[in-house]
């Protein structure tokens, strides 16, 4: 009988916690959801915008530089379109979206202070973009940094790029491809890393290598355009938490080449050689090897890239395509990708800027030159703008299309 008992008790605890069903249930409709977050710098009087939410005491002139504006895009419950025509949620004339500012002195300061704006609790689990203002970048990003790493809501498959001009512009923008702007940009991001124009450098991607001895963090380099567009302007690269430079749209392939990033989406134009006419030559597929070495106490990268394409355009129908035009083709392409890539690898020594990575290849390969000449972060930026590169380009045109001539 006690046995019974016992056994009806331990099936009664153990039972017990499924039972407890939703009891600390928060509804959807009870949460401001943030889509995205443009951050920039906050113009000389904004502090009196601020509701003094998070500080006791009034803050002084100097203080006052170095305040942020947060804009924030907020999902209106029920105007989210469902499907591609709309569908239920999607009333024409209603935006889906709700866009506010606030100002504060750090990244939750802001945040506190819009929440004094709102009846529903901040929630960030369905954060897709941040946006850094240019100005903000070159500042430094150290607080933003802590803040998104320490939020347990926030994805690592979160999308944080750099605008050319002010965050809130794109936060504002109203694109005509898509009602919710925020899903047009991560459509825009989303489709340039499958068509090879942009690599996966999510959020979590740029934590990881800007905390990397040996490499710096890079984000897209975004453009607002005049009818509410966005354009991919190239890439920005960071020395530590401070963006010091950008790339061009090229100089995102030639990063992808290095780094064996596929497939292939970019494409050069050419003057084919003895002929006057122009081709597009759009590589399909990157095969690249790194390899480093100690020559004289200083270290030396040699980097092997061969590249396959297709001859996309031709502009001179009279010119003919021959093997031996094709040949000399491929091999003007090769020496303009070496001056290209060797040209980009020092604009970033210059700016002493590792994005390629190549001090992990050394801290790997190494480890006995690190740990003695090397052993920090800071001495490897002061070496990489020392450092020798050897670039061998190799291109291979696979196709010249249907026609025969």
């Amino acid at each position: 009988m006690w046995q019974s008992l016992i056994k009806q008790i331990l099936v009664f605890v153990l039972v017990a916690p499924l039972l407890t069903g939703c009891w600390d249930r928060l509804e959807i409709e009870d949460r401001a959801v943030i889509l995205a977050i443009g951050i920039d710098k906050a113009k000389p009087g904004d502090e009196k915008e601020s509701s003094n939410a998070t500080h006791i005491l009034k803050q002084d002139s100097e203080t006052n530089k170095g305040l942020i504006r947060i804009t924030v895009q907020i999902a209106v419950p029920g105007r989210i379109p469902l499907g591609t025509g709309g569908g239920f949620g999607s009333t024409p004339g209603e935006k889906p979206v709700w866009v506010l500012s606030s100002v504060g002195y750090t990244i939750d300061d802001a945040l506190m202070n819009l929440q004094q704006q709102l009846a529903d609790r901040l929630f960030f689990g369905h954060l897709r973009v941040i946006v850094l203002s240019e100005a903000v970048a070159k500042n430094g990003i150290e607080n933003e940094n802590d803040f998104f790493r320490r939020q347990p809501q926030v994805r690592r498959t979160v999308w944080m790029v750099v605008s050319k001009g002010n965050a809130a512009d794109i936060m504002n923008a109203t694109p005509q491809l898509e009602r919710v702007p925020t899903l047009y940009l991560l459509a825009t991001l989303e489709h340039a890393r499958e068509m090879g124009k942009l690599p996966n450098i999510f959020l979590g991607v740029f934590f990881s290598a800007s905390s990397a001895k040996g490499q710096e963090g890079i984000l897209p380099y975004l453009e607002l355009k005049k009818e509410s567009n966005i354009e991919i302007a190239g890439m920005a690269y960071f020395k530590n938490d401070k963006m010091v430079g950008t790339s061009t749209a090229l100089q995102i392939g030639h990063y992808m080449a290095m780094k064996e990033i596929n497939p292939g989406g970019y494409s050069v134009l050419q003057e084919m050689p003895g002929a006057k006419t122009m081709v597009i030559f759009k590589s399909k597929h990157r095969k690249s090897r790194i390899r480093t070495t100690i020559r004289n106490g200083k270290v030396h990268t040699i980097i092997k890239c061969q590249v396959e394409g297709d001859l996309a355009e031709k502009s001179n129908e009279k010119v003919l395509i021959t093997k031996e035009n094709l040949k000399l083709l491929e091999e003007k392409i090769q020496n303009d990708a070496n001056v290209g890539f060797i040209k980009f690898i020092q604009q970033t020594q210059e700016d002493g800027s590792d994005i390629f990575g190549f001090g992990e290849y050394v801290r790997a390969t190494q480890p006995a030159y690190w740990n003695k000449e090397i052993k920090t972060k800071e001495a490897w930026e002061d070496m990489y703008k020392e450092m020798d590169v050897e670039v061998s380009m190799q291109v291979k045109i696979r196709r010249i299309g249907t026609k025969t001539n």
